[in-house]
């Protein structure tokens, strides 16, 4: 299986205002560095999630038709390819197939599937995934991971009693919108 990006989101999870905002950064000097906080809080939510934040377009390859999607959550299902006997792609008609969802997850119930050659890309689903809102809780935890990086980039301080940051609280917030592996 392959999954590959083939439009990237138009929109951020966190604005760059919005973490100076609440990071109470009035300066332009370090937004280099909040965007950069703030891309990787993103990646890190999205791999502790098991879910795509941001809205965007993605092309998965299979070898056979699949019906569990691996980017959630899923907005909807573009279209349907498959590798007939020639090894052309042909369009699955949309009305063989249906997107649901079950406990977060993005599956496809196909009413019939068609053969398909013998191929690692034999399947191509494109298929649209992401919050269009993304979520208080995940945007909450996420700020506090961006100010706790801002407020607190070197490892040593000295001079400095070192605490460590406490995260049970805040992680609380994502444990409703996690994705088992």
């Amino acid at each position: 299986m392959q999954v590959v990006q083939i439009v990237a989101p138009t929109t951020e999870s966190i604005t760059l205002i919005e973490a100076k905002a609440f990071v109470r950064v009035l300066h332009d000097d370090d937004n280099i560095l909040i965007k950069e906080l703030i891309d990787s809080t993103c990646e890190h939510t999205q791999e502790i999630l098991n879910r795509q934040l941001e809205v965007a377009t993605y092309e998965l390859y299979t070898d056979d038709f699949i019906s569990k999607l691996p980017k959630n959550p899923i907005s909807s299902i573009l279209k349907i390819e498959y590798m007939d006997a020639t090894g052309a792609y042909v369009e699955l008609d949309s009305d063989t197939y249906y997107l649901y969802e079950n406990n977060g997850i993005g599956y496809i119930h196909y009413e019939s599937t068609p053969s398909v050659l013998q191929h690692k890309k034999a399947v191509k689903i494109t298929f649209v995934c992401g919050y269009y809102k993304i979520p208080s809780p995940i945007k909450s935890y996420m700020r506090v991971l961006i100010a706790t990086a801002y407020e607190h980039r070197e490892k040593y301080v000295i001079g400095v009693v070192v605490s460590e940051f406490n995260d049970g609280l805040i992680s609380q917030l994502l444990k409703p919108y996690r994705i088992m592996p």
